[in-house]
């Protein structure tokens, strides 16, 4: 007879199996491996990178560099109106600014390098004078009132000491020479008040006089301009002048200057062609001789000044073309026109802190078609880096 538990135990026994062959088949995910393999990957790609780098390329920094000219004039000058702005093109022989000499603006006293001053109309010299003086008076009359005020302080200390020291006398606790001294300073301290306000008493007069000697000008309430003949730093004026000029259109500086034939002002053209990227001084400003006006560069003449390792040498010939990458990742192509005779100090933006100064390689690099140009013309003083291969 046949066991009725036979099927029951053989399907128990392939369950078992089944069971057993699924658990074999799932393995955990190794992290370990995966992050070693991860690094060392990693680790091989920098190492074959910097090999490449280091034996098949070289690389040097450099900067956009246009031709420019910094427009000066031989004579201390008045700017009277400028017919550019910053950004215009400009060709030879273009009006660049309206501009006076100080003989021309001044007459024959001219401005010589004097402080400029604001005076009243039809007073000439006269009232100029009366102003220099109301101020010099009405300065003097504050220092004495600042001196009585000290005077007065230290005077109350003296007084309150007096009685004091008379007592130590008295007592024989110091010598009768403190006492005499004490008296001394103060009566010369009371002096000195009734001088200083003596003074006050009389400045104040004085300052009454030429107030009313100024308010009989004919017209007050015209001003011009007249040049001061105390000195002073050439081209420097006082602050009601710079209001002035600030506040005039051109009809008016002509007016104030005293210029009378629109002939009298002269025209400054352009000496060369390009773009007008900078202007240093304003509409009516004095500019020395010695200070740029505008600066004019030349974009169509735009080269990048290149600084390499002197251990490239040997890899570096004129004609060789490098990659151009500028800072917004932006890649272009350049020929290597020249390399300077002597070294060059590498410039502070690419030197590094804290380290001795470098001596480069100095090479100039022209774009070579229009394209790259066009370019190059966008990044003015960028910094750039320069890359060539040496197979």
């Amino acid at each position: 007879m046949k066991s009725v538990n036979f099927k029951r135990k053989e399907e128990s026994y392939l369950r078992y199996f089944e069971e057993q062959n699924n658990s074999k088949a799932k393995r955990p995910f190794n992290w370990d491996r995966f992050v070693y393999l991860l690094l060392l990957a990693i680790f091989l790609f920098f190492t074959g990178r910097f090999i490449i780098n280091s034996y098949f390329y070289i690389e040097g920094n450099g900067q956009v560099l246009f031709e420019s000219v910094d427009i000066r004039h031989t004579d201390d000058i008045r700017i009277l109106e400028f017919q550019v702005q910053e950004g215009d093109d400009v060709h030879i022989g273009d009006t660049l600014f309206y501009y006076f000499l100080d003989d021309d603006m001044f007459g024959d006293g001219g401005y010589g390098g004097g402080a400029n001053s604001v005076s009243i109309a039809g007073g000439g010299k006269k009232d100029s004078w009366i102003e220099r003086e109301l101020y010099t008076l009405r300065k003097n009359v504050q220092l004495n009132g600042v001196r009585i005020k000290d005077n007065q302080a230290l005077l109350d200390v003296y007084n309150s000491d007096l009685e004091r020291v008379r007592n130590e006398v008295i007592l024989d606790a110091v010598s009768h020479t403190n006492l005499e001294n004490l008296e001394y300073q103060i009566s010369k301290l009371n002096a000195d008040i009734n001088v200083l306000g003596s003074q006050i008493s009389i400045y104040r007069k004085q300052i009454k006089y030429l107030e009313d000697l100024l308010a009989q000008a004919e017209d007050p309430q015209e001003i011009r301009i007249e040049q001061s003949t105390n000195g002073g730093g050439g081209g420097s004026g006082n602050s009601s002048f710079d209001e002035v000029l600030k506040n005039a259109s051109r009809d008016d500086f002509l007016m104030l200057s005293g210029v009378e034939n629109m002939q009298n002002y002269k025209i400054f053209t352009c000496p060369i062609e390009g773009n007008v990227t900078r202007i240093h001084k304003q509409a009516y400003e004095v500019a020395l001789k010695t200070e740029t006006i505008c600066s004019i560069h030349q974009p169509n003449n735009v080269h990048i000044k290149g600084f390499f390792n002197q251990e490239d040498l040997k890899h570096l010939h004129e004609g060789d073309l490098v990659d151009i990458e500028f800072a917004d990742g932006t890649m272009s192509k350049g020929l290597v026109d020249r390399f300077y005779s002597a070294t060059y100090i590498l410039p502070e933006e690419f030197q590094k802190k804290f380290e001795p100064t470098t001596r480069t390689l100095a090479a100039d690099i022209l774009p070579i078609g229009e394209n790259d140009l066009e370019v190059w013309k966008k990044y003015y003083k960028l910094s750039v880096k320069v890359t060539k291969r040496t197979f």
